[in-house]
């Protein structure tokens, strides 16, 4: 249960952040309660053999305020860039943090109709290349 309060803790530090990006006071979105409340969920993806005959996940975008992702050492995680697709390399004991479909409608509001942020596509593929 440590883990859910620091997971709380990290939330409520990370929108009081996106506020001051947003040129609001730093418990905005706290106070439209866009921290209450928590989902865990835990993915697998293990190495495939034979890459060719999975999908990994499909293309998505993530349905919350925001999404804390630990990596794995393997990886998989791509962006959806201008460019294309690209490899969100893993780094050891870092956090990838996703902003989320429900954030848009608070920073586009706040801002007077001019959204600040980046909202990205992603997925997961797996490299069998690596263990």
């Amino acid at each position: 249960m440590e883990y859910c309060r620091q997971v709380q803790v990290l939330g409520r530090v990370l929108f009081g952040l996106l506020s001051e990006a947003l040129g609001l006071n730093p418990a905005h979105l706290q106070r439209m309660d866009c921290a209450k409340g928590h989902s865990i969920l835990f993915h697998y993806y293990p190495t495939c053999p034979e890459p060719e005959l999975t999908m990994g996940t499909t293309r998505h975008s993530d349905p919350d305020f925001l999404t804390i992702l630990l990596q794995d050492h393997i990886g998989g995680l791509q962006v959806l860039s201008h460019n294309g697709w690209v490899d969100v390399p893993p780094v050891p004991r870092a956090l990838v943090v996703n902003i989320g479909d429900l954030l848009q409608i608070p920073s586009f509001s706040a801002t007077n109709g001019t959204v600040n942020f980046t909202f990205s596509q992603y997925a997961f593929v797996r490299n069998p290349n690596r263990e």
